[in-house]
């Protein structure tokens, strides 16, 4: 299976302890699961909102069991900004990435690198419009 996974966010935190809780109530289950910028936003808790929190990834193939672990319903999954995909089914078409398939894409309005270099050049972030799908599985961007 190598190191690359297809990593879904499940869940997302203010702080990394809250997430490696979460983590521990999946891998008791035993859902293998990852923790994702922890480092950064506790090294710079001002890029916690440019990165959308600490994020809790699982497996494709667990993203089921473990919201049913988490107990999360609809509500507090949007209230993260993670779109809740109870099954492929119910995912519209333009939600899907037109090259491998997959449901593990995310709109992207801004250019986050810009976004970033503008921030540390000027000490300020200056928003440079993107507004593209990207998949998250392939990283093929498209409109």
């Amino acid at each position: 299976m190598g190191i690359r996974h297809n990593l879904v966010t499940v869940a997302a935190f203010s702080q990394a302890p809250e997430a490696y809780v979460a983590k521990g109530l999946l891998e008791t289950e035993g859902i293998w699961a990852f923790v994702a910028d922890e480092y950064t936003i506790t090294a710079n808790w001002l890029y916690s909102l440019a990165l959308k929190g600490v994020k809790l990834q699982v497996r494709e193939s667990d993203v089921a069991e473990a919201r049913r672990i988490l107990n999360l319903n609809e509500g507090v999954l949007e209230a993260q900004g993670i779109p809740s995909r109870n099954g492929e089914e119910e995912v519209a078409e333009e939600e899907r990435c037109p090259l491998c398939g997959s449901v593990n894409v995310q709109y992207r309005r801004f250019a986050t690198r810009w976004v970033f270099v503008s921030w540390f050049l000027l000490g300020f972030p200056l928003p440079f419009l993107k507004r593209r799908w990207v998949c998250n599985h392939c990283s093929h961007e498209w409109h």
